[in-house]
């Protein structure tokens, strides 16, 4: 089987190429670096030539809402419109556990665009070849969040109770998912509830920097009361977070390498 994966170079997408190849499947890297690009279309209709499958794993790094929903949407048409005409039999689509959710979503343009995106691929790819693959928060955002809101000695963090997960995890479940008979919709997420902030402070922790983690609001009620917690059936994986955080390098040796 034949594995088209855009967004190959982010963090999800090479892990799941990574982890798609180890199972001996071939895959087809779409990045930039390869010549395709999913926002402008450069590439992607040849991307897709010959696929049995295709993964959207593509990315924008962005909380303004009208940038969000253009680049998700964009991608996702341009994507949908390939694969269609290259006969791809199952189209898979990486988004975020209810953010397409409007009590959700409301306060935070990227998961609006994450809205656009599902809503777009629903819109242009029969349902018996779309498949939505929805995850939780994974442990890494909660570094991450240490290096994007800082000043100093003090970062800040947002309350969001969710099910995280770690990211390599996240790709092994989501090449169960694609290589399995069953196309539809899956939710995946950790194994236990926590608050991002929780996560970021114990990061810090062990760092030994930052020296402060502020908790700050963001995203609305909705994220601090459970709203990105799975609702229903989810595939759940085993890694807790000590363990996560037990076997990851520290933050400013992954910001180095």
């Amino acid at each position: 089987m034949t594995t088209v994966v855009f967004g190959a170079s982010g963090e999800i997408g090479a892990l799941l190429s990574d982890d798609l190849e180890r199972r001996g499947e071939k895959v087809v890297r779409a990045q930039r670096s390869s010549g395709v690009d999913a926002y402008a279309g450069t590439g992607v209709r040849e991307a897709c030539a010959g696929a049995d499958t295709v993964i959207d794993c593509t990315n924008v790094m962005t909380t303004r809402g009208s940038k969000a929903v253009d680049f998700f949407s964009t991608v996702a048409r341009t994507i949908a419109e390939a694969a269609a005409a290259a006969g791809v039999q199952r189209v898979v689509c990486v988004s975020i556990i209810n953010a397409a959710d409007p009590a959700v979503n409301a306060k935070f343009g990227y998961y609006q665009g994450k809205a656009a995106q599902e809503q777009t691929y629903a819109d242009n790819v029969d349902a018996g070849h779309l498949q939505i693959i929805r995850s939780a928060q994974w442990y890494e955002l909660a570094g991450q969040m240490l290096t994007r809101a800082r000043l100093g000695p003090i970062a800040m963090a947002p309350r969001m109770v969710c099910r995280p997960l770690a990211a390599v995890d996240a790709a092994g479940l989501i090449a169960d998912a694609v290589l399995s008979d069953d196309p539809s919709d899956r939710q995946i997420a950790g194994p236990g509830q926590h608050d991002l902030v929780d996560l970021a402070r114990a990061v810090a922790r062990r760092d030994g920097s930052p020296r402060w983690v502020v908790a700050v609001p963001f995203g609305g009620k909705a994220f601090r009361d459970g709203g990105l917690m799975p609702r229903g059936a989810f595939d759940k994986t085993s890694t807790t977070f000590d363990e996560w955080l037990e076997t990851t390098p520290p933050t400013t040796e992954r910001v180095n390498r």
